[in-house]
């Protein structure tokens, strides 16, 4: 079925291959986006000899720290850039933005418009209008404006991109694009016969126990095979209705029980609850079965994997190529395509490892480009590739699917790709001119994931190793060797451009910097600890949130956990306290008049907060009012957290609940690098090509207003930035 917006794609296209030529421009800019680079880091290295091709850059060009986001969080800091304002004027906070209407939680990047108008048709409930993605980001992109001006622009991999706006700009989106099921960072699946693994789902994984066929199999060597299946998007257009209906029965019946202290009724409709739950999800479920063949005849062993005829080979211990895998969504009438690559872990006992079903970039189910067309284009010149944005597999190695060495040998794959990308980004500015955007963003998710295998101090620790010679603990080192042999290729190929007289300004940069994260702040359980989160009596623990959201999304405040009337303050999110305000929040307490007063109260006493060492956990904290400015004020937490190098919110602040565990706990995860600090102790990177000084203290808004400047563009009004430009 051809959506509005393929249509309108598909009418601009023909409209613009009949009235002339594209877009071109004798200036020619490239910004290199390095997720992550710090730059004490960088300079370490450097004068180690370890980057040379960033030493040969610094001969003739300042590097220095940009400024990041209050707080620096990448999808903050990467639309600051994007923008050129601060967030008080684009409406983005943090990872995880509450959901004001419940205390619950919502993605920061988007979110997902109601189903208006359906059709019934053979048991399937179609969305004829509504129900799509919508961006939050609320200022213009400066690719929209420069490329509505005329300049031609190329943006390929941008973070907090997704779903992508209407623009004449090629764009392709990186963290915020879901993988086919709809996965933000992706959902990847693992075989195994081991007896230390058992069947369990999550948000970013499958495991499955599988038997294998020996029949075949003599002296422990020959041809084994198991059946599996994967999993695709739910079937949300199923017509499951009347299943709502009756467990919306239920529901009212368990609530009734519980209010009139009926204990043997509550049981009966909550087990009739669980039991509809599991049946929807089941008719939901569409699967592709597959056979896995493992053969341990040769020196070598080998995996072949077989979907519906298309084969799938990897040597033990390496990865497949792409192969295609399908699921019927209607059948006869709807199919989804995806691709998926395999990691044949072990052949004793077999694991078998598959990266997230990546949207089809030929036929894709959602846009992952625009043009539509694009995502296309590009596979056409490199192949199938991920589409998902954070592609390096960091969930599957923090939930330990992976070893260290695997994780890194999935990064591989991923920077080798961007190789590919970036060459063909250079292929479309070198045609036209203009500008372009690259972005890479591994080293980013090395220095988070890989931390604690160069840091003796950090609580999680692990058995030594190495991977391609080099043990764990040089493999930040690396990472950013990668990334300085990207930068050689990249200017060799701006060199090139110039040689023919094409003057290329080129502008390295981050978005943030890095620093360990040893401990962990539970800041709802501080919050219960001063009084200013109250819980309802009996409860120790759960979540803030918590609360009877019925079937037709209703809430039920009898059953949360959280005396709201009795509450101050609450955390969703990792770098905010949020206050109970009367008229925003749903049970708000609040009022405008107590409001600075009580942020006043808080701030002093989270600075007075210290480890048992002495350490003191923040730096700074400010009230929203002093973090930002502008019409999206309000929808900042009001006191912004800005935490000490080693200290950060846990994974339970990002959902609002309270642990129980204490304030500080140890960070005993691989998650063991990070920057949601003090922004002043994770500053980004900035180099300009041929600029030995940069007069102003630079921000991630000043480079937007320097490209404006570039391009002789008027930026929009209200923008934060100033042009970093020579005068």
């Amino acid at each position: 079925m051809l959506n509005t917006r393929c249509f309108l794609t598909l009418l601009l296209g023909a409209l613009a291959a009949c009235s002339g030529s594209a877009p071109s421009s004798e200036q020619r800019v490239v910004v290199f986006g390095v997720d992550g680079l710090d730059p004490e880091m960088l300079l370490e290295r450097m004068a180690q000899g370890m980057m040379p091709n960033f030493s040969k850059l610094a001969e003739t060009s300042a590097v220095v720290p940009l400024g990041t986001s209050w707080p620096p969080q990448s999808p903050v800091a990467w639309s600051n850039f994007i923008t050129g304002v601060n967030p008080g004027k684009h409406g983005l906070y943090d990872f995880i933005h509450v959901d004001r209407h419940n205390y619950g939680v919502l993605s920061s990047m988007s979110n997902t418009e109601d189903v208006g108008m359906e059709m019934s048709l053979f048991g399937y409930k179609l969305p004829l209008t509504g129900g799509g993605q919508k961006l939050t980001r609320q200022f213009p992109a400066f690719w929209e404006v420069l490329s509505e001006a005329g300049v031609p622009v190329y943006v390929h991999r941008m973070p907090a991109n997704y779903p992508m706006g209407e623009t004449t700009a090629i764009t392709f989106p990186d963290m915020g694009a879901p993988d086919l099921a709809g996965a933000a960072s992706g959902k990847a699946f693992l075989w195994s016969e081991s007896e230390a693994r058992a069947d369990k789902d999550s948000d970013s994984y499958y495991i499955r126990k599988v038997s294998l066929n020996r029949r075949k199999v003599k002296d422990g060597l020959g041809l084994a095979k198991f059946y599996a299946n994967f999993y695709g998007p739910e079937n949300t257009m199923l017509d499951q209705d009347d299943a709502m209906a009756k467990l919306h029965h239920q529901e009212e019946l368990k609530h009734a029980a519980e209010v009139s202290g009926d204990v043997a009724a509550a049981k009966l409709a909550g087990n009739a609850i669980a039991k509809l739950t599991a049946s929807m999800a089941s008719e939901r479920e569409v699967a592709t079965p597959f056979t896995g063949f493992v053969d341990t005849r040769e020196t070598v062993a080998q995996f072949s994997a077989d979907i519906a005829g298309r084969i799938a080979i990897a040597q033990e211990g390496q990865w497949s190529d792409w192969v295609q895998v399908d699921f019927e969504m209607i059948p006869g009438l709807v199919t989804l395509s995806g691709w998926t690559r395999f990691l044949f872990k072990s052949a004793n006992p077999v694991e078998v490892y598959a990266s997230p079903i990546q949207i089809d970039p030929w036929n894709p189910a959602m846009p992952v480009s625009t043009p539509d067309t694009a995502s296309a284009d590009l596979a056409d010149a490199i192949g199938p590739y991920y589409t998902q944005g954070f592609p390096d597999a960091y969930k599957s190695y923090k939930a330990d699917l992976l070893t260290t060495s695997e994780f890194v040998s999935q990064s591989d794959t991923v920077f080798d790709e961007r190789g590919l990308m970036m060459e063909y980004a250079l292929d479309q500015l070198d045609a036209t001119g203009g500008m372009l955007f690259f972005y890479t963003g591994s080293l980013d998710l090395r220095c988070h994931m890989l931390w604690h295998c160069q840091d003796e101090k950090h609580p999680h620790q692990e058995e030594p190793g190495e991977y391609q010679g080099l043990p764990y603990e040089q493999q930040i080192d690396r990472v950013y060797q990668q990334v300085d042999t990207m930068l050689g290729r990249l200017v060799e190929r701006l060199d090139t451009m110039e040689a023919d007289g094409n003057p290329v300004k080129l502008i390295v940069m981050s978005d943030h910097g890095f620093a360990p994260f040893r401990r962990k702040m539970h800041v709802n359980d501080w919050l219960v600890q001063e009084g200013y989160l109250v819980l309802k009596d009996g409860k120790t623990s759960g979540s803030v949130s918590v609360h009877a959201k019925l079937a037709d999304g209703s809430v039920d405040w009898s059953q949360a956990d959280v005396d709201w009337s009795q509450s101050k303050a609450y955390t969703v999110g990792f770098n905010g306290i949020i206050l109970n305000r009367v008229g925003r929040e749903p049970q708000g307490t609040v009022t405008d008049q107590e409001a600075d007063a009580l942020l006043d109260e808080m701030a002093k006493k989270l600075m007075q907060l210290q480890d048992a060492d002495g350490t003191q956990i923040l730096s700074r904290v400010l009230p929203a009012s002093v973090a930002y400015s502008g019409p999206m004020l309000d929808s900042a937490p009001d006191l912004q957290l800005g935490f000490n190098v080693g200290y950060g919110a846990s994974d339970e602040c990002a959902i609002g609940s309270v642990t129980g565990e204490g304030v500080l706990a140890n960070n005993d995860s691989r998650w063991s690098g990070s920057h949601l600090m003090d922004p002043d102790l994770v500053k980004g990177t900035l180099v300009i090509r041929g600029q030995s000084k940069v007069g102003l203290t630079p921000s991630l808004e000043d480079i937007t207003a320097t490209l404006y400047n570039l391009f002789s563009v008027q930026g929009p009004a209200g923008l934060d930035g100033q042009s970093l430009l020579n005068p």
